[in-house]
């Protein structure tokens, strides 16, 4: 039997049973980032900063395999954040891609891909990697109070700053 759990995150991130209001769109199931369980406390914190609702839209039920609440979605289409995510392959020694900050100069810093429905906006100075797809009808409306929750609740542990030592580069990180 699969019950439907919803986050309430205004309450601290608890979880509560619930089903979708009438009308609203089902839940999604989603395969879970394959690194929860390595950055499970960097991600608890950005769950627990999480807005309810983004940009307007509803969050919605998710379900993962294997299990997780690292996997957060609004709105239909969805809106999707996964926290646990694979290092961009983007970020390494030497290379010449350029990070977006949503928010200014306090980060977070994304690398910025698409997967041909959405533009994916991958955390690389966090210590969790958190991606973000927002599908195109939205352009990037949704990124903004994502970046500030992660923003809020995970502080920079290294650079996009060209000008900074190398030690501290994101590309240098582990």
């Amino acid at each position: 039997m699969i019950a439907i759990v919803a986050l309430n995150l205004a309450g601290g991130g608890s979880p509560q049973q619930s089903s979708p209001p009438t009308g609203a769109p089902g839940p999604l199931s989603l395969s879970a980032p394959p690194h929860v369980q390595q950055q499970a406390g960097a991600c608890a914190k950005v769950l627990a900063k999480l807005p309810v609702r983004v940009d307007r839209l509803a969050q919605r039920v998710v379900h993962t395999t294997p299990e997780t609440p690292f996997v957060v979605a609004w709105g239909d289409p969805p809106v999707v954040l996964r926290c646990g995510v694979d290092r961009p392959a983007s970020l390494h020694a030497g290379s010449s891609a350029q990070y977006f900050s949503a928010t200014g100069p306090n980060g977070p810093y994304f690398d910025v891909s698409s997967d041909g429905q959405s533009q994916v906006f991958t955390s690389v100075d966090r210590a969790a990697y958190i991606s973000i797809a927002i599908p195109a009808q939205y352009r990037a409306g949704p990124l903004t109070p994502l970046a500030r929750a992660i923003a809020a609740a995970l502080p920079p542990v290294c650079t996009t700053e060209p000008a900074a030592p190398l030690a501290q580069h994101c590309t240098r990180r582990q």
